[in-house]
């Protein structure tokens, strides 16, 4: 998932009204008037906003609520006070102000979209240092405040909070966030785009869509997740990642049938990518298909022998169809890779004692058992420039503080290693699970890794 990180050019220069009628008060329907507190707020703000003398805001508010004191139904003093209240950062006293304005005189429509817009622009273009910064909670409210003045009126900063919303461990928000854009891009806003916006709105659809999917299917939303991949992919057809989620997905609502369908053509198809093989063979795994599944992660393993997902899953494929004999290449594979998890031991002995190699096993859950501590609960998280590993090291018998230093090689879509990260994790107490936490980055799209334990030896 990637945010939006370019800067939006304004939409125009600020709209000062003009005198509606006259130098007199307002009159009875609302419509604006100039009078002394009015004229006041316009210098005041004109000097706040062209000399840079910000203390002139609340001189300028304090003038427009004279205004309204002195004549509620002046719509000019609300639209001034507004205006003010942008200038303050109180963007949902502006926004009540500008309703306010709006009700008494409807003619100042097109002024308060544009000072509406441009606040939005201003604040959506000053979360991008903050998010590019790693400060989630700053960008956050910089956005949310955006949305509060121009409220479901452009999609970009819905887009923005949505990633960041993700990043920060916001699933629900996240979703809401996207949902939000997608009201924006399918609405009448599209229509009063000019036709570069339209088109870059357009673009941004079909990833905000996939990414919504992807969201509500981590969050176990699987008929809405199914709905949103078919509309992602009635435009593209062929995207064989979000056909394998999608088949995913209806795996895990009980459309197992539809599911299965949709992997058996992926197979059968041309052009599959390691990734796309990887979320195949897992949807086919989650889907009791142990034979397919396992015939997705061979595609990798023979790209990508060293990458330890692919390996992994294909043993436990293997093992859940009960193919012995083509598991004891693959679990002694899957050994050397990942020695310090008793998993690969279990794998491995379990079909040795399967294939009548009893004494091999024997040796084989020995050495398990011999393991002074463990690599457990792994997961890779690739992400836009590297990767993540997360994991834990559980103490067996190290004396507590033992310094573990682990080598993660991290590995491309084609297979090749990319690189390597160190990580040093202190044994804990024994029967204790240390987290450990291995970061990468790389131009690189990252498929796969495995660990290396450099010392203890």
């Amino acid at each position: 998932m990637s945010r939006l990180g370019v800067t939006l050019a304004t939409a125009g220069a600020l709209v000062l009204s003009g005198c509606a009628s006259g130098g007199g008060g307002g009159g009875g329907d609302g419509a604006p008037g100039d009078n002394e507190y009015t004229r006041s707020a316009e210098l005041f703000l004109t000097q706040a906003a062209s000399l840079g003398m910000v203390e002139r805001y609340q001189e300028a508010l304090e003038a427009a609520m004279n205004s309204i004191m002195d004549d509620s139904a002046n719509a000019r003093g609300y639209f001034l006070a507004a205006r003010a209240q942008v200038g303050l950062s109180d963007y949902a006293a502006a926004d009540t102000l500008f309703a306010n304005a709006l009700e008494r005189y409807p003619g100042y429509d097109e002024e308060i979209r544009v000072e509406r817009e441009t606040a939005w622009i201003n604040l959506f273009n000053e979360a991008i240092g903050p998010l590019d910064a790693g400060n989630n909670d700053e960008g956050i409210r910089l956005l949310e405040l955006a949305e509060v003045i121009f409220n479901g009126q452009r999609p970009e900063a819905l887009i923005n909070l949505g990633v960041t919303y993700n990043s920060a461990g916001r699933p629900d928000d996240a979703v809401n966030a996207y949902s939000a854009a997608l009201e924006v891009i399918r609405g009448p806003a599209m229509e009063r785009a000019d036709s570069a916006t339209a088109a870059n709105w357009q673009e941004r659809e079909q990833s905000v869509t996939f990414n919504l999917a992807a969201l509500l299917s981590s969050s176990e939303r699987y008929a809405e997740s199914a709905a949103a991949y078919e509309t992602y992919l009635a435009s593209n057809p062929g995207d064989m990642s979000a056909l394998a989620n999608l088949a995913s997905v209806l795996t895990q609502s009980g459309q197992a049938d539809s599911a299965q369908a949709i992997y058996d053509n992926l197979l059968e198809g041309q052009g599959l990518g390691t990734r796309d093989y990887f979320n195949i063979g897992v949807g086919l795994y989650q889907a009791e298909v142990y034979d397919r599944a396992a015939e997705a992660f061979r595609e990798i393993v023979a790209i990508a022998p060293e990458n330890r997902d692919a390996l992994f899953n294909l043993a436990q494929s293997l093992f859940e169809g009960e193919e012995w004999e083509e598991l004891v290449p693959i679990g002694q594979q899957l050994l050397e890779l990942d020695g310090h998890n008793p998993d690969s031991y279990t794998i491995l002995g379990q079909a040795l004692v399967r294939t009548e190699q009893e004494q091999e096993a024997v040796t084989v859950l020995q050495m398990r058992e011999d393991l002074t501590f463990q690599l457990i609960e792994s997961q890779l998280q690739p992400r836009s420039g590297g990767a993540t590993v997360n994991g834990g090291l559980l103490n067996v018998s190290l004396e507590p503080g033992t310094a573990v230093t682990v080598r993660v090689h991290f590995n491309g879509l084609d297979g090749a290693e990319i690189g390597t990260t160190d990580i040093r994790v202190p044994a804990p107490d024994p029967d204790v699970v240390q987290p450990f936490r291995a970061d990468f980055s790389s131009d690189e799209e990252v498929l796969g890794y495995y660990y290396e334990v450099v010392s203890p030896n």
